[in-house]
């Protein structure tokens, strides 16, 4: 028996197989692929949690001058200017 193309049952069948186990191959790596993936994200953000936040995070405000005017007598042009005729 054939079909109307000229491709007769057991070619058909053999393509048919054939079509099921590269889908099935697609979605295995794809589970495992996914599944690897996963087990990776988990394992880094268990590593994440274990650090503290503190030792990472810094202010940069720690290391700012004080641009208060009432704190001290700050004045950037004391030593670039000199009066010439002093």
């Amino acid at each position: 028996m054939t079909i109307s193309n000229g491709v007769n049952n057991k070619q058909l069948l053999i393509i048919l197989i054939f079509v099921i186990v590269i889908v099935a191959a697609a979605g295995g790596a794809y589970y495992y692929g996914h599944k690897v993936g996963y087990e990776e994200g988990v394992e880094i953000g268990r590593a994440a949690a274990q650090v503290e936040a503190g030792d990472i995070v810094s202010s940069p405000m720690e290391n700012m001058p004080s641009t208060n005017p009432f704190d001290e007598i700050v004045n950037p042009f004391d030593e670039a200017y000199q009066n010439p005729f002093e």
